[in-house]
């Protein structure tokens, strides 16, 4: 609590809107969702999509998923793809730890920010996830 406040008070006293909580992971956060990873490169047509599962027993799994469309002289080319793995996971005081399979647990830089509805969305080495089932 006082970390938050320790965050908000400046940025309000200086005028701007809240700022994005640093950490601010909790287990019933990341078991509340799906989360999921949305992103389109308009020059190569192609889109990416990553859902991620987090389980109470301390696993998690994940899958992608690409597809890309490209039109030019002679025709359209479709192509897709995917993959998938997953781990374990635990979150301490704030702070979402991952490892691949059985590998060792390691911290994940994570923010935690609010679209404009209010709902959560978790932005983890860069990417952001939303709620999406």
């Amino acid at each position: 609590m006082n970390r938050l406040i320790g965050l908000l008070v400046p940025a309000l006293l200086a005028g701007a809107s809240a700022p994005a909580l640093a950490g601010g992971m909790s287990n019933q956060l990341l078991l509340s969702s799906v989360w999921c990873s949305f992103s389109y490169n308009q020059i190569s047509g192609t889109t990416r999509t990553t859902r991620a599962k987090f389980h109470a027993n301390g696993t998690y799994a994940f899958g992608n998923q690409r597809e890309s469309l490209s039109s030019g002289q002679y025709g359209s080319v479709y192509g897709q793809g995917g993959g998938g793995g997953g781990g374990r996971w635990q979150v301490k005081g704030g702070e979402l730890y991952m490892g691949e399979g059985d590998g060792p647990l390691e911290p994940v830089q994570t923010v935690l920010k609010r679209n404009s509805k209010g709902y959560p969305i978790i932005v983890a080495d860069g990417v952001e996830y939303m709620q999406c089932g």
